[in-house]
């Protein structure tokens, strides 16, 4: 094999790689995460903040959708332009009535891989207890 030829291979190797991805590693599904964030408006305590920004991509991908399950009751107050299946890390919303609620997130990044489903619950209102003396 000509000096220069295996030099060659391996660049050809590596671009292939960078751009279609590693057979004998292939593209792995992002991993689904959010919070909770309560005392958003004093003057409603049904409106929480469900944020799904710490969700990532093994592969960095870019995760193109958040799908979001919490009952048909639930408002969403932002983003205005919204469904259960969005485009942005964030969700307000308000709760109709004073109760334990559960949630459960996926998304999907943009390869088409979607995440596990991740649950969790949200208490509304969030009332801290006191302490006794």
């Amino acid at each position: 094999m000509p000096k220069g030829r295996p030099l060659l291979v391996l660049a050809a190797l590596l671009v292939v790689t960078l751009v279609g991805g590693c057979f004998l590693l292939p593209n792995r599904p992002p991993d689904a995460s959010f919070v909770v964030r309560y005392d958003l408006d004093p003057a409603d305590p049904m409106v929480v903040e469900l944020d799904a920004s710490a969700s990532l991509d093994p592969d960095d991908d870019l995760i193109v959708a958040y799908l979001w399950t919490f009952g048909d009751d639930v408002t969403i107050l932002t983003p205005l332009e919204h469904s259960k299946h969005v485009v942005v890390p964030v969700l307000r919303v308000r709760y109709p009535v004073e109760d334990t609620y559960d949630v459960t997130l996926l998304v999907r990044d943009d390869q088409g891989n979607s995440s596990a489903p991740v649950s969790g619950t949200v208490t509304v209102p969030n009332v801290p207890v006191g302490t006794t003396d």
